[in-house]
């Protein structure tokens, strides 16, 4: 009771931010892209963000992954780049929590990961202030990208082949991977990655005991896992099998998933738990002011987004515990982005 209690009065306030990116090459347009990718611009705009959140009151800030990238890799540049994106962070004065990008697992080990940079491990995992849970979920559990792991790349590919008839060992960005894929069959793509039952089986376990205790529930990951959130090309292979995990307890026990990823950023409302499912605008897509991050405010009546440079500013109501939610529709701002923008142009 006295933890049910706590939880009703508490709240969290974070900083957060997606998909630095950054790399010392000049702006790039990727593959067939149209939009202009500003790799040292983005590290300008981490900074930024720092010295923002120097000056407000927070629990902690958390980097939703892709911190340098795939670039460094190719040109051997890759601790480098690291070392300086690392730098940046240091001012600030909270805790610093991350989500593995699939970035990451182009420029390092898990192994290196963990010995070169605080805050990613475990992969998935749980962090706990006083009435609240705040999830980290592995995207990348099952992959094919990821160096240093050649079982568990096979075994990604062995479930991906099976999915999508492309060429996916051939070299990032040489072959169409999306050819012949329509609708939600495009989410089959190398860049995104899957959650194995292991980790389903904890996220349950999770929310099961902080229904339990009476704690709502912030869940962080660099993929979505909401369609309209994002576009389908950047959903997570098996969202739906986390999305129906989410769905199992009451309405109002999740108020925020938040994710990156999906450069453009994007929302959509859970109609059927009230959960908020935000993606950020990542920092390589701004032009002239460099700024893509935010400050999180979540309680037990609302989520309020404090959006800078590219990161919208919303207001989002979070409905009772248990409350019983009618409404048949999702609202979104994310999905038409697709049709605008080739593959390679956003993740």
């Amino acid at each position: 009771d006295e933890l049910q209690g706590l939880s009703m009065r508490s709240s969290l306030r974070f900083g957060a931010i997606a998909d630095v990116q950054y790399a010392d090459v000049e702006d790039t347009l990727p593959f067939a892209g149209s939009q202009l990718r500003h790799h040292r611009g983005a590290l300008d705009g981490l900074r930024q963000a720092v010295d923002h959140w120097r000056r407000e009151a927070l629990d902690f800030v958390v980097d939703l992954g892709d911190m340098i990238d795939q670039q460094c890799q190719a040109r051997g540049e890759s601790r480098e780049a690291l070392a300086r994106v690392l730098k940046a962070w240091e001012p600030v004065q909270v805790p610093v929590w991350r989500c593995i990008g699939n970035h990451e697992l182009y420029n390092f080990t898990r192994a290196q990961l963990t010995a070169l940079v605080p805050g990613y491990s475990p992969s998935y995992r749980c962090e706990r202030r006083p009435g609240w849970r705040i999830l980290f979920l592995d995207p990348y559990d099952l992959n094919v990208i990821e160096k240093g792991a050649p079982q568990r790349k096979q075994e990604g590919l062995a479930y991906l082949e099976a999915r999508n008839p492309n060429d996916l060992r051939a070299p990032r960005g040489t072959v169409d991977c999306l050819k012949g894929l329509h609708g939600m069959d495009r989410r089959f793509a190398p860049m995104a990655g899957a959650v194995k039952p292991r980790q389903l089986r904890w996220l349950q376990t999770q929310l099961e005991e902080a229904v339990v205790a009476g704690e709502r529930v912030v869940v962080l990951s660099h993929v979505p896992v909401h369609p309209g959130a994002t576009a389908t090309v950047a959903l997570l292979w098996n969202y739906d099998q986390v999305l129906a995990v989410l769905r199992a307890v009451p309405p109002g026990t999740i108020p925020l998933f938040l994710a990156g990823h999906w450069h453009c950023g994007g929302y959509a409302e859970d109609h059927l738990t009230g959960t908020h499912h935000v993606t950020l605008p990542s920092p390589l897509n701004a032009d002239g002011d460099p700024r893509a991050h935010c400050v999180v405010e979540v309680t037990e009546k609302e989520v309020k987004v404090q959006g800078v440079g590219l990161v919208p500013t919303r207001t989002l109501r979070v409905p009772a515990l248990g409350k019983r939610l009618g409404r048949s529709s999702v609202r979104d701002d994310g999905m038409d982005e697709e049709a605008r923008q080739p593959l390679f142009a956003r993740l």
